[in-house]
Parts: structure tokens; sequence; C-alpha cells
């Protein structure tokens, strides 16, 4: 269903006011998100289907459609699947769910605009805006980012890293003369390459492209004395007049999925939903404080073990974790993020992922359960990080070892 404004202030009367008053703006967005998906866990079941054996375009168009669909329930309860591949349960959703921010980040593989990918935002992290693409506006692409983003926030998937603070600033009713702009917001180099030459000294007044330029966008030309003021105008209108129509679409998906009291009454959750992109990284540290180690009680056996190994046991159970940790320790965010992908189904850290040492051949995860088993054969660290490197690459078309 389409919410308005007007409509999002019935559901802020209904929503729990804990989030309100609760200090820490993670949770606050976690108590509003439960209490929609708890109210409408009674209506009807969003169905969203990737099949693993089309190709990226077909998979693509497929994520696209989905969220192209007019008055729908985003606080519904989501059930997803991966034809091609025999994965059930949570995990495949946060799978789905961790593809569909990804292709929102990097580009979705459909034509629009006469280019192999489409990339809804564009420019250098930190500062990325809405695309200029008519096309994008006109196929309501920045409606659809809308409700992906709010819609990965209510089931606690990622989020889209390094939007620009003046589009954040825009987006969120914020007035034009305040918007934090700055030349590095300029996704159009040559637009850049304008604006610093009339903050420079260099002599303007005649150049037929500045020239050009301005009269394309209703500026007065350059002269010696309108430079400075020049050069911000053009600044402030490639990256928010040129964008004003796709931000207000943007902002239309983001009310459609409902967060909008939330994002409104609680401002200190906006950098929560919209991260810069150094706040996205994962560290090792962050990775280690959430895994449940194994120990020799609590390790699961997946077929017979003769009742005289239990001291190899533990040897073997302190060993493979040793090289887990090494490998976690030594690991850059993308690995990092990659591994816990394939651990609980998308790159967001579980409270408890645990880890299993089991009689089996190659590294496997039970993505559901947030359990990671790992092979007790491994005796060199070598032989463990090329099969677990392996294994990781795997969840990029599927499940695979999972």
């Amino acid at each position: 269903m389409i919410r308005s404004i007007e409509e999002t202030e019935e559901i802020e009367k209904r929503t729990n006011r804990e989030w309100r008053t609760v200090s820490d703006p993670k949770e606050a967005g976690w108590l509003f998100s439960q209490d929609l998906l708890h109210r409408d866990r009674d209506s009807n079941t969003l169905f969203l289907s990737l099949d693993i054996r089309q190709d990226r375009e077909e998979q693509d168009r497929a994520l696209v459609q989905f969220y192209k669909k007019d008055n729908v329930r985003w606080t519904s309860s989501l059930q997803s699947t991966l034809r091609g591949d025999v994965a059930k349960g949570s995990g495949v959703d946060r799978h789905v769910m961790s593809t569909v921010i990804f292709r929102l980040m990097n580009g979705f593989h459909i034509n629009l605009g006469k280019v192999a990918v489409t990339k809804v935002f564009e420019g250098e992290p930190d500062h990325l805006i809405p695309s200029v693409s008519d096309e994008l506006l006109d196929n309501n692409m920045f409606a659809v980012a809308g409700r992906m983003i709010g819609h990965s926030f209510l089931h606690c998937g990622p989020r889209l890293p390094g939007l620009s603070p003046a589009i954040i600033h825009i987006l969120f009713e914020g007035s034009l003369e305040s918007a934090p702009v700055t030349i590095h917001d300029c996704s159009d180099l040559d637009v850049r390459d304008t604006i610093m030459k009339l903050q420079g000294d260099a002599k303007v007044e005649e150049c037929g492209m500045i020239n050009q330029l301005c009269l394309s966008w209703d500026l007065p030309t350059p002269n010696a004395t309108n430079r400075k003021c020049l050069s911000e105008k053009i600044l402030l209108h490639a990256v928010i007049e040129r964008t004003k129509h796709q931000i207000n679409q943007f902002r239309q998906g983001l009310i459609e999925t409902g967060l909008w009291p939330l994002l409104i009454h609680r401002r200190d959750v906006i950098p929560v939903l919209f991260p810069r992109d150094s706040e996205a990284e994962i560290t090792p540290q962050i990775v280690l404080d959430c895994i449940t180690w194994p120990s020799s009680i609590t390790v699961f056996f997946e077929s017979y073990k003769a009742k005289d190994e239990d001291e190899s046991e533990i040897m073997d159970v302190h060993r493979v974790s040793g090289f887990l940790k090494t490998y976690i320790e030594n690991a850059s965010s993308t690995e990092l993020k990659s591994l816990i992908k394939f651990w609980v189904g998308w790159e967001v850290p579980a409270t408890e992922m645990k880890v299993e040492i089991v009689e089996a051949t190659f590294p496997t995860a039970a993505t559901c359960f947030e359990k990671l088993r790992l092979p007790r054969h491994y005796t060199t660290y070598k032989a463990f990080h090329q099969d677990l490197r392996a294994c990781i690459s795997t969840s990029n078309t599927g499940f695979g070892c999972a």
C-alpha cells in the first residue's frame, strides 16, 4: 500500500512508544521495525523469488520488478526462495536482501539509458547523489531504491553507505540554503572542473563551454565580479536542483515502507539508515566479538567417533579455531563481509555467530542457525585458508557450500 505522510502519522500513533525514548538510535530503529513487522504479521506474505540458474540481467530484472510493485504493504512477512538451490529459511531471506543492497550499490544489469549497468546513485564514496538520468526517473527507479533501503532496514539488513550529506539533508526536508554541498558532491567531472576554474584565477569570461553551461541552466555568464557567486550556484544546481525530482521520488519510496515517523521523530536514526562509507566497514574485532567459539563439550561431530578420540578432538578444536581467528585477524573489510555473508546470509554480523568443528571435507554454513561448520582435518593454515576462501566465493551465486 502507498502511504502518504498523513497516513504515516496513523502508524506513529499505533506503534510502541518505547522507540521514542530509548537512548541508542540503533535500538530505537530495531524497536520501531519489530513493532511494525509484528502488527502486520497476519498480512499477506510477500514472496520474492530469484532463479540462480538465470543470467545476471534476468535476476536483476526480477529484483527490480518486485520492488516496482505499487500498493504493497512492505511491513508484511517476507518469504524468499532461490530457484535452483535447495536452501530454505531465514538464511535465504538474508542472502536475497544482501543481493538487493549490493545491486543498489554497484548497479543493476538492466538496460536503462543505453548502458549495460544501471546505477541509481553515482559519484565518489560518501558523496553519492541520485543519477540525473531521465530514464531512471521515468521508470520509478528512485522509488524502487527507497523501498529497497526501507525494506532492508525493517528486516535488520544491510544499509546503503556513502550517500551525500547534502542529499540526506534535502531528503529529510532540510532547506536548500543550509544544504552542506561540497565540490565532492558534484559527480559530473566536467561541471566540477568548471566550478574549480571559476573559484580559481583562470580567465573564463571568454570560455564558450562555461558560457554554454550557464545559459543551459538559466544562469548568468561569468564576469569579473560574479565568479564566486556563480560557482556556488552551479554547484547547487548540479547537486540539488538537477536531482530534486529524484529525491522526491526516493522520499516517497521510503515513506511507503512505513519508516517515516521514526526518521522524522528520531533524527539520530538517519545516520544508522545512511551510514558513512567508513562506518559501514567491518573490522576483525567486530567479528571476533560476535563469535561463540566451540569447546570439547559443545563440538558436534556429524559421523561416528570413537571414545578414545577425546584428546585429539580438543587439539583439533583448538587448532582449527585458531586458523579461523588468524584468517579473521588478517582479513580486509571486504573479505570479512564475504565471510559473514557466507556464514549468516548477509554482510551484517549476527549477535551470536556459532562455530562448530565437524567431520567433513569442506567448510559449510547453516545460515538459518548462523553456524559456521569447519572440518577438523586441517593441519596447516595454508590448506584451511585455501578451502575457506573457495567456499566463501560460492555465496555470490547462491548458497553453494552453505
